[in-house]
């Protein structure tokens, strides 16, 4: 005979002493399983098993949790991809792109929102080689300070869907000088324009940089020897419909099936600071009055070069 008790607690559902008691007598074969509920009653019942504290002291043989666990897994998992493939229930919790207007971003900088679709923006004017794709190597670089996109992707996390991430690499080539800049960027942090066919896409400014746990001590940051750091682009910096992910994927050239490059990427990145180091470096090797403006694009070297 089973000497399983009866159901106790204001849900009607198995309790822990049932599916205890129906272990140990599943073990001797004379017990049936401990009736479920019907899914109305789990329904209603619900608001009240969740608030329902577990009394302290009291622990649960992990086997008994399994076995009253798996039959609620399973209902829950039919409905959670079933309400995946009808669209009630978003991947994330946050948007894949921000508002058509300025807002502050999180982690600092401004978007760029009130400019979307606008063609030719730049938060810093740039002279017209900033936007062009760069030039067949001489052989020799041209001496001064640098700035080149190491790498660039999107990113997913959890937390908050996602985001695109952006390394900046400088360079001095020709030069043995030291180029500290400051760890704002001159107070101006950076600014990222992500341009298509039809206008911006995503940009902002005023971001900060990330910098190398090895170049966190002080105001200034040592990129002498090819430092650099990276920046972040939340995906609220991204212009109504477009996303973060289709954004990055853009910004990458087209290739064939030998992997070779075959034009320029869809979408066009700049990316640009001003530091009042990068004015004095240029003065020091007898430069040419560049001002303190430094910028990187994603282009590539046309094909054939």
């Amino acid at each position: 005979m089973s000497t399983v008790p009866p159901a106790e607690g204001p849900d009607d559902s198995p309790s822990d002493a049932q599916w205890e008691a129906f272990l140990r007598d599943a073990a001797t074969g004379g017990a049936d399983a401990p009736k479920e509920p019907s899914a109305r009653a789990r329904a209603r019942s619900a608001g009240a098993r969740i608030r329902r504290p577990r009394r302290p002291g009291r622990t649960r043989p992990a086997t008994a949790w399994l076995a009253s666990a798996a039959p609620w897994l399973a209902v829950g998992a039919v409905v959670v991809f079933g309400a995946f493939q009808m669209g009630l229930i978003p991947l994330s919790s946050t948007p894949t792109s921000g508002p058509a207007k300025a807002v502050p971003l999180p982690g600092g900088g401004t978007s760029e929102g009130d400019r979307c679709g606008a063609k030719g923006y730049h938060r810093f004017p740039l002279p017209k080689s900033a936007t062009t794709p760069p030039r067949p190597s001489s052989g020799t670089d041209e001496p001064g300070p640098k700035l080149v996109l190491s790498h660039y992707g999107y990113e997913w996390n959890s937390g908050d869907g996602g985001r695109l991430t952006i390394g900046l690499l400088f360079a001095t080539p020709g030069s043995k000088k030291p180029f500290h800049v400051s760890r704002a960027l001159g107070g101006e942090g950076v600014a990222v324009e992500i341009e298509g066919p039809k206008g911006l896409v995503a940009g902002a400014h005023g971001l900060p940089v990330t910098w190398p746990s090895t170049e966190q001590a002080g105001a200034l940051v040592d990129v002498s020897d090819g430092g650099g750091g990276e920046v972040t682009l939340p995906l609220e910096a991204v212009c109504p419909g477009h996303d973060g992910r289709s954004v990055a994927k853009s910004l990458q050239p087209p290739v064939d099936s030998h992997n070779t490059i075959t034009g320029q990427p869809p979408y066009r990145m700049v990316v640009s600071l001003r530091d009042p180091a990068v004015g004095t470096l240029r003065a020091s090797l007898g430069l040419p009055a560049g001002g303190n403006l430094l910028s990187a694009n994603n282009l590539v070297l046309p094909v054939g070069s």
